[in-house]
């Protein structure tokens, strides 16, 4: 299995996860490498390009990092129900390192968010594509861990506990990232 970059002439490269129709066949409890990847690499790749945005760039090197730190490490793994989460630490742990390198290298250049850091909003109605481009354009003056919770709750639906394991913060810190989170996002909708 890999993952390989698709493209067509009128839709930018995504990617897509090479033999993953065989992930509803993967055994839940198996902790080989190759049972992982399939059952989790779709996950991890979400959750990387819903954190990281539209640098399909970033997210290829960014689901090749996670899977080699989880390479390494999945023989320290005893719970194999516990892997779902791990994956999701280090990859949230990873793409909130970049988000900040990223935010740095903008900020000695001067940059500005531009639309190909967005996601593609492929099939989506006008109206829905442009909210959603608002919503990243937030997203990206957002602090790192800030809009990894929001990410997370907001976009992978996942529990504040689970969140809270994800980003090995406690509880209270989780809803108050949310709150910040939510209150930078109706400042910018009142302006």
């Amino acid at each position: 299995m890999s993952i390989s970059p698709l493209s067509t002439r009128d839709q930018k490269p995504h990617l897509r996860l090479v033999g993953a129709s065989a992930a509803a066949e993967v055994d839940e409890d198996s902790l080989e490498f190759s049972a992982v990847f399939r059952r989790y690499g779709r996950y991890v790749a979400s959750i990387g390009a819903k954190i990281l945005g539209g640098a399909e760039d970033e997210l290829d090197d960014l689901v090749q990092e996670v899977f080699l730190e989880a390479y390494r490490g999945l023989s320290e793994v005893r719970e194999p129900r516990a892997v779902r989460g791990w994956l999701a630490r280090i990859c949230v742990r990873r793409a909130t390192r970049r988000l900040k390198r990223r935010r740095l290298r903008a900020w000695f250049s001067l940059d500005k968010v531009d639309d190909a850091r967005l996601p593609p909003m492929t099939g989506a109605n006008p109206e829905r594509s442009a909210q959603a481009r608002a919503a990243y354009r937030v997203l990206e003056r957002m602090d790192a861990e800030e809009r990894a919770v929001w990410v997370l709750r907001h976009l992978e639906d996942e529990s504040l506990d689970d969140i809270a394991a994800i980003c090995a913060c406690s509880k209270s810190t989780v809803q108050r990232r949310l709150r910040t989170a939510q209150a930078r996002f109706e400042k910018e909708a009142g302006k």
